[in-house]
């Protein structure tokens, strides 16, 4: 997902312009050069922000490339001391 940014001045001129980007992707709005603020339609907001989220949902990433299990090494407790 790409973003869009917006001076808070050219915000303030023609908000219009904001929201209609806003329908291609979130708008950040910046004041001096820092985000401050960014504008959304209330549908992705709702999709995305106000229900809650699984941590599975949270971490999915829908543009993976990558379609492989985790399959981390097995780890070994030879040669280690182990104390109870």
């Amino acid at each position: 997902m790409s973003l869009a940014y917006m001076s808070s001045a050219s915000f303030n001129q023609n908000p219009s312009k904001a929201k209609q980007a806003a329908k291609d992707s979130p708008v950040v709005i910046t004041d001096h050069g820092k985000p401050t603020h960014v504008l959304v339609t209330f549908e992705e907001f709702e999709a995305n922000w106000k229900k809650p989220k699984t941590a599975l949902e949270a971490l999915y990433d829908p543009n993976a490339t990558i379609d492989k299990d985790f399959d981390p090494p097995r780890l070994s407790f030879e040669g280690r001391e182990i104390e109870f």
